[in-house]
């Protein structure tokens, strides 16, 4: 069965493509990339960063292997820095390129998916787009980087005002246009059934997400690729068009991803946060499994990380004397990511399960690397441990009556 299918298009109102498109299944490497900059440059911009990407696609592969062989948050950040660093050695070509050739302002947005070891592991610059389509609900899995984008988030626009505006189509990153950028990068693990679909703009900006989830939903990915682009054409074809549709293998431990997303989604953290934002913090968790009667953490030890219960039963007891039973969705220790200070109970697992831990240096990492978001997630972690003390406060000043 064919696992992907591509197309890309002129649209109805240009006369020649600035898009382009890669596919390496044997590398698990699909790209798009929307050229900028006008005639011949948009073109050049775009084919630079699929030639950048194609000869550094045995690079990305290795780094996927690594995570295949030993799935954790080492190896999957891993890939996401090799994808990071092919964004930077495309940006840098297509800049010195554009300098060299006297073609200032030539540049290109990028979606690229990685898939393997069921995951997919995006990278995404500027206003071209990567969707997924789980159990029938469409999820967009970048955040444009636009201006219209900008002012929406802050509350300055409307969703509905954007669409109208006419400076819906100004990226505020974007390959080539310094030597360096900062792609948005995300790993998420593949469930039975997703899809995932890379397009420029000349198709997410016409057609309507309810039309790109119902087409996305055909059997065939050639059908899916086919109706899209007749969707985008028939809606005008403002633009020129690239459809990438691609059904990844399902993760080995599709139970067990299904389990932690339905956490990730719950948990006080990431509760409020879009799918996309989830995914991107997906870098500073990693993955903890234990056994029947397996200490998890020692009354008195010193921690650095919190834990979130995923599947399968803790006890939480203190002096030896049980006072909690902990089951999936349940947390504690969220206050090691503030302080060093020793735990006051021991937390032992009754049987098989599964938890997802978060390091105190893994968030202040991710913090430095994306502030907006991180500082978001600190403000939420601030907040319960606050409340935590008003309620402590509250009980001391009720017993002292």
């Amino acid at each position: 069965m064919k696992r992907f299918s591509a197309v890309t298009h002129e649209g109805r109102r240009r006369d020649h493509n600035e898009d382009a498109l890669l596919a390496m299944p044997e590398f698990g490497v699909y790209l798009v990339a929307d050229g900028v900059g006008g005639r011949a440059c948009g073109e050049v911009a775009s084919a630079l960063t699929v030639q950048t990407f194609r000869e550094l696609a045995p690079k990305i592969h290795a780094a996927v292997q690594a995570y295949i062989a030993q799935p954790g948050r080492r190896t999957r950040n891993g890939v996401l820095e090799s994808l990071d660093n092919s964004c930077q050695a495309a940006s840098r070509r297509v800049y010195e390129e554009a300098e060299s050739e006297s073609r200032r302002g030539m540049t290109t947005t990028l979606v690229v998916a990685v898939v393997g070891g069921g995951a997919i592991f995006l990278a995404h610059v500027g206003d071209s787009r990567a969707y997924l389509l789980r159990e029938g609900e469409l999820l967009q899995l970048s955040d444009d980087h636009s201006m219209v984008n900008e002012l929406v988030r802050t509350g300055q626009m409307t969703y509905e005002e954007a669409k109208r505006s006419r400076y819906r189509n100004v990226i505020t990153r974007a390959i080539g246009l310094q030597p360096g950028v900062q792609p948005d990068t995300a790993a998420i693990e593949v469930l039975p059934g997703d899809r995932l679909l890379l397009c420029s703009d000349g198709l997410s900006d016409p057609v309507k997400a309810l039309d790109i989830a119902r087409h996305m939903g055909l059997s065939d990915p050639d059908q899916s690729t086919e109706k899209l682009l007749q969707e985008a054409l028939d809606a005008g074809g403002p633009d020129n068009i690239t459809v990438l549709v691609v059904d990844p293998d399902a993760s080995p431990r599709a139970e067990a991803a299904a389990a932690r997303a339905e956490v990730m989604s719950q948990l006080f953290l990431f509760a409020d946060l879009p799918f996309n934002a989830r995914a991107r913090v997906g870098r500073m968790v990693n993955d903890l499994f234990v056994g029947p009667d397996e200490i998890v953490v020692g009354q008195g030890d010193t921690g650095n990380r919190m834990y979130v219960v995923v599947q399968g039963t803790l006890e939480v007891a203190r002096d030896g004397v049980v006072i909690a039973t902990l089951g999936p969705g349940d947390h504690f220790g969220e206050q090691s990511l503030v302080d060093a200070q020793p735990r006051s109970a021991t937390v032992r697992s009754v049987g098989f399960g599964s938890l997802i831990t978060i390091e105190r240096q893994a968030l202040d990492d991710f913090t430095k690397r994306e502030p907006e978001l991180g500082n978001r997630v600190l403000w939420k972690l601030l907040g319960t441990i606050s409340k935590r003390l008003r309620e402590t406060t509250s009980r001391l000043a009720e017993g002292s009556k």
